[in-house]
């Protein structure tokens, strides 16, 4: 018997499976496609029921199952389904709580709201130019059974063989479908946006776990015009965390005979000044069951996670000494600061912790070098980049190597003794772009010469700079470097 029936193979119920087989809850959790139920492994806690279940197929399900709470996780369009979930669980006596998709605000001058598909359908077969629909693949009937319309679809849906085949049977087929896993970055969706020529997108009001959000500014971005399909009812019931609570009061008191229990170690790049999380990282905050790393990481983190233990530890053998002191915690999470791939002693940890036998999974923060790059409206796939952050590096050498460096500074290492160095070294004309206290409300980027900033005293340590060559290559550089190459380095 599963204690639990988590019906909706969305992004909230495969979390809420995902948390539920570390506390070692019995759970069986009801998809309706193949795609859906490869998204989801089982094992002896988590069981999948592939198919759609209508009103005698939900009753004989849950009969069959007799669960002590079901959690409706269901997409907030799938209005069927939850009426026939919570009228049979009534009918049967069973407790259900509909697990709610946050709504989020819609407004603008190119935004329509309409009421259904068919009404969108409607509105834009009056309109000119190709429609890019994200509604998924349900509703593509209402579109591409207008005549006026089918021809300019670019319908986006999911990688799955019989989806695609559905689709095709409605006349939309080829370059007008693109399958595709989501979620997706507001990046992505301009550039699909782009690809098809769309002047007008259809989304539905899916939330932030629908990717609602970075639609809308996709759509903003290319200028055109966006549909949005409004939810079918405005509905009560309880958030994700509060679910994640919930499972909490089923979770086994011991763990499951003959079965090891897997502990589990998030590391969270906590990128720049602590704030520059993303979606990914802040989901596994707010499952995990204790928190560690530096005190200032803590307090940045500290918003995204409820009542659970926090130490501040960071360095591997504290952090193991920990974690052996408090079996119990099989799911923590330590917050590093920075990003976990560029000269972070996060590496060293993960190390430490998968040879005794840890699972564990890296989710990278935003780095300055990105930050920075943002902020000067330029790309960075031709920086060198490097760290002098606890490091000793020679800044005039890296820049004879390098027509562009990124260096992470820190410690010994400041602005003015860099630029002090290349003025020294005679790159006093190359141009320094510093970026100080990137993502903290006292953000501040300055550029001038290297000999310019050889008196500055503002940088208090959290500061990264970009060096760019000007003029001629010192005199002094290798001599292997060779006269082409010395050339080269001119401007």
């Amino acid at each position: 018997m599963s204690k639990i029936v988590i019906l909706g193979g969305t992004s909230e119920g495969r979390e809420l499976a995902e948390y539920a087989r570390q506390k070692r809850i019995p759970v069986v959790v009801t998809v309706v496609s193949e795609y859906g139920e490869q998204l989801l492994p089982e094992d002896s806690c988590v069981r999948i029921h592939q198919g759609r279940l209508d009103h005698a197929g939900m009753e004989r399900f849950l009969i069959e199952e007799r669960p002590q709470l079901v959690l409706d996780v269901t997409h907030p369009y799938a209005r069927e389904v939850t009426e026939t979930a919570r009228e049979v669980c009534s009918r049967l006596g069973l407790s259900c709580r509909r697990v709610l998709r946050k709504a989020q605000h819609t407004s603008g001058e190119s935004l329509v709201e309409v009421s259904s598909a068919a009404e969108a359908a409607a509105f834009l077969a009056e309109r000119e130019g190709a429609v890019f629909l994200t509604t998924g693949s349900r509703e593509l009937g209402a579109f591409a059974s207008d005549e006026r319309l089918r021809e300019r679809l670019y319908a986006r849906i999911l990688p799955d063989s019989k989806v695609v085949a559905a689709c095709e049977s409605l006349g939309v087929r080829g370059s007008h479908l693109i399958a595709m896993q989501g979620p997706f970055s507001m990046e992505m969706n301009v550039a699909m946006i782009r690809q098809t020529g769309a002047r007008w997108l259809v989304t539905k009001e899916s939330g932030s776990r629908g990717g609602f959000a970075q639609k809308l500014e996709a759509a903003v971005c290319c200028g055109i015009g966006i549909v949005v399909i409004r939810r079918p009812l405005r509905e009560e019931g309880i958030s994700l965390r509060e679910a994640l609570r919930l499972l909490d009061e089923f979770a086994a008191d011991e763990p499951v005979a003959g079965e090891p229990v897997v502990r589990r170690v998030s590391l969270i790049g906590m990128g720049m000044s602590g704030r520059h999380l993303t979606m990914e990282s802040v989901e596994t905050l707010k499952s995990c069951d204790a928190l560690l790393g530096a005190q200032r990481m803590l307090d940045a983190a500290a918003e995204f996670v409820g009542a659970v233990p926090r130490a501040a530890r960071y360095r591997a053998e504290s952090v193991l000494e920990w974690l052996t002191e408090h079996p119990e915690c099989v799911n923590a999470a330590v917050v590093c600061s920075g990003d976990t791939g560029f000269y972070s002693g996060s590496l060293s940890l993960v190390k430490a912790l998968r040879e005794e036998g840890f699972c564990v999974r890296i989710c990278p923060g935003v780095s300055s070098a990105a930050a920075l790059a943002a902020r000067l409206g330029c790309g960075w796939e031709d920086w060198h980049l490097a760290s002098a952050h606890g490091r000793d590096v020679d800044p005039v050498l890296l820049l004879g190597e390098y027509e562009k460096v990124f260096l992470l500074l820190g410690g010994m290492h400041a602005i003015r003794d860099v630029c002090l160095r290349l003025t020294n070294g005679g790159w006093g004309t190359a141009r320094v772009t510093a970026g100080i206290r990137l993502g903290y409300p006292q953000e501040q980027v300055l550029s001038g010469t290297a000999a310019s900033f050889t008196e500055y005293a503002g940088d208090d340590g959290l500061s990264c700079i970009l060096l760019e060559r000007t003029g001629t290559v010192p005199e002094y550089l290798p001599d292997d470097i060779g006269q082409e190459g010395k050339d080269s380095y001119e401007r």
